[in-house]
């Protein structure tokens, strides 16, 4: 059989936000999958295109606002070449606007387009358009020395000045840092109550992912239109989980690793003669599978929640780039990582003796996603083991000097971030408590042999390059038989221990990546549900209650902020009524304005808690018997923070001191009293 080479394995390459995923131009370059990516915001802007050719009323000023990589440039671009279509342009306004956002040097900050420039074309642009103006990136300007922040003021400024009859169509790109920096440049030209200073601040509240993402659906100010003037509209891109989707349309992510693995782009790899250990295939053959692509994707939700952070377009390319190939840094000196892997398959097949076979077979295996998404390195050295001759033990040191070397090279930030907090989630590391949970029944049985690990561990589907290597680190293990009961068995038993670590590891992480299980996967798959149903969240409303205060708020008047609690009582007390204590819902997306996946507690009606994956965990540890004082630092903060708003309104709340609502004690004989507002306070006995 033939060696072949794959194009769509460059193709994927080129899919890092370094290359063709990552900065984007409207009308200069075409997103990796060559189409758009249906979003919400997308089908919402191809609508509005229809409605403003058709001459009905609709917003004339649309602001695109997040942060990079969340694809406004792409976006931008399918508005406006629908635009064209629906005004019945012919291509001229797309044609234009290449033209016009080509480098020179680069690209333009700002495109404006005249009736007077499409004069010839076919097309209504003049009686439904009259001005188009689009800020492809408002955080860029004009010159050098530019002030990006001032530009945009003066933009708006124009924008709601501008004395024709028919508003421009305005298109702006701009992230909330660049707005706030715009509103402090209106205020100091125009003062705080000027309308462009006004919009800028509905701008900044409609799409905000602070305090105002908390408010429920009756209080959430709309973004599509804002309700302070019908004419402009905004959408925050970074809200929406590019994982989460409604109906049976595939979520953007899924389209991603759809149209990476799209079985017609792997045809060419099944004659090739590296086809049966090439992971490169092997991936695209998993990740067709529906069952474990959800599982991948259900990861990658989890790890939404688990971090608070949203993936976006150009870290998800990034991540299936990583995940299904790797980076050019794991192919040097091959042309083509096709030949890198004909290169491995080759040294592992020709391969005398068993030792041999390890180096190839590990880096194979290495590029198999389910050990892509997880990349850990095993930190043992050989020198550790206190052994001086391993020439009896060559597969053994092999397989260590191996598994103990790190990737050398630059890493790109794709790499950075599977090996920062969402490592955490990693099935390697999982030990689950139920004896007949998958992960724990492939450790207790690597926990005594790799024989009768290497036996229980192939009906999960193991590919050929694990069950290769795990087999030579069994043929490892043997090489130790002898002396586990001879002098050298402190040595032999710390080598085996590594040895069945490591295939235990590998094991558990690819059954783990392709079955969806993974550290930590009770409370995520809680939390989640919570997200959907009132009852699960009030599950640990009543543990939050606990925490501040049950059947009455007890507060320790000399505590510090963030400091462990001890269970017994303070020197210096305060005592009131229950705080009243309500879980909310996260909103789900209207058509006014973008859904989120953060609840909240409400306290009082007027204190908001966020309900964070870390808030959530510590209060279901905290209702299995958890001391309060063992609670993370970041958790216990946050419910301080409330009981010191709370407690300050209740000291300073005299009616309810006068009528014995609240009290204040002194150890356990004094309370202070307040008679009447006008009387001062005294000290009674108890």
């Amino acid at each position: 059989m033939p060696l072949r080479r794959n194009s769509q394995v460059t193709r994927l390459l080129a899919w890092h936000g370094h290359d063709s995923g990552g900065v984007q131009v409207p009308f200069q370059r075409t997103s990796p999958l060559g189409q758009p990516i249906d979003t919400t915001l997308i089908i919402k802007l191809r609508s509005l295109a229809k409605s403003i050719a058709d001459g009905e009323e609709t917003p004339r000023g649309i602001f695109l606002i997040g942060g990079p990589g969340n694809g406004k440039s792409e976006t931008v671009q399918d508005f406006l070449m629908n635009l064209d279509e629906n005004l019945g342009m012919q291509g001229y306004l797309r044609r234009l606007l290449t033209d016009r956002f080509k480098p020179n040097p680069i690209s333009p900050r700002r495109v404006v387009v005249d009736s007077k420039d499409v004069e010839s074309s076919a097309g209504n642009f003049a009686s439904q358009i009259g001005r188009l103006i689009v800020i492809q990136d408002a955080t860029a300007t004009d010159n050098a020395q530019g002030n990006a922040a001032l530009e945009l003021a003066d933009d708006i400024f124009d924008l709601l000045n501008d004395s024709e009859a028919l508003m421009p169509l305005f298109v702006a790109c701009a992230n909330r840092g660049i707005l706030a920096r715009a509103l402090r440049e209106a205020g100091q030209k125009w003062g705080v109550k000027n309308r462009v200073t006004e919009l800028i601040v509905e701008l900044i509240r409609a799409s905000s992912i602070g305090y105002e993402a908390t408010l429920s659906k009756q209080q959430r100010l709309a973004c599509w239109p804002l309700s302070f003037d019908n004419r402009i509209a905004c959408w925050p891109l970074d809200l929406e989980s590019l994982i989460v989707t409604a109906g049976t349309s595939l979520s953007p992510i899924e389209q991603i690793v759809t149209a990476a693995t799209r079985d017609g782009d792997w045809k060419v790899c099944t004659d090739c003669d590296s086809a049966a250990l090439c992971p490169f295939r092997q991936n695209a053959a998993w990740l067709q599978d529906s069952s474990s692509r959800k599982s991948y994707l259900a990861i990658l939700r989890h790890s939404e929640l688990y971090t608070g952070q949203r993936w976006n377009f150009r870290d998800a390319f990034s991540l299936v780039a990583e995940t299904v190939i790797g980076q050019w840094s794991n192919f040097e000196g091959s042309t083509h990582p096709c030949d890198w892997v004909h290169a491995q398959v080759d040294q592992q097949t020709k391969a005398t003796r068993p030792f041999q076979k390890v180096a190839p077979t590990y880096s194979l295996l290495s590029r198999l996603y389910p050990h892509a998404l997880f990349p850990r390195d095993y930190p043992q050295a050989v020198e550790n083991y206190g052994i001086q001759n391993w020439s009896r033990y060559e597969i053994s040191k092999a397989a260590i000097d191996r598994l103990s070397s790190t990737e050398g090279g630059a890493l790109k930030p794709i790499r950075e971030t599977l090996r920062g907090k969402f490592s955490d989630l990693d099935p390697a590391i999982f030990t689950p408590g139920p004896k007949n949970h998958p992960l724990r029944k492939i450790e207790d049985e690597y926990s005594q042999s790799l024989e009768l690990g290497n036996d229980g561990t192939r009906v999960p589907g193991l590919s050929p390059i694990e069950e290769i290597f795990l087999a030579l680190l069994q043929a490892a293990e043997a090489e130790w038989e002898q002396e586990l009961l001879g002098r050298k068995s402190f040595q032999a038993l710390r080598v085996v221990h590594s040895l069945r670590q490591m295939a235990s590891a590998i094991v558990k992480r690819s059954v783990g990546v392709r079955t969806g299980r993974h550290a930590r996967e009770d409370h995520l798959a809680d939390f989640e549900e919570s997200l959907l149903d009132q009852s699960k969240l009030n599950k640990i409303k009543d543990t939050l209650q606990d925490l501040l205060g049950g059947r009455e708020i007890v507060f320790n008047l000399l505590e510090s902020f963030g400091q462990p609690q001890a269970e017994e009582k303070g020197l210096v007390t305060l005592k009131s009524s229950r705080a009243g204590l309500r879980a909310i819902l996260p909103p789900s997306t209207t058509l006014s304005a973008p859904g989120h996946d953060m609840p909240f507690f409400e306290i009082s009606g007027t204190h908001r808690v966020p309900i964070t994956f870390d808030l959530y965990s510590a209060l279901c540890l905290k209702r299995e018997g958890c001391s309060s004082s063992s609670l993370p630092a970041s958790v216990r903060a946050a419910i301080d923070r409330v009981r010191h708003q709370y407690a300050g309104e209740l000291c300073r709340d005299k009616e309810k001191v006068i009528n014995g609502i609240t009290s204040i004690t002194i150890g356990r004989h004094k309370r202070i009293e307040l008679t009447s507002e006008s009387a001062p306070p005294s000290l009674s006995n108890l």
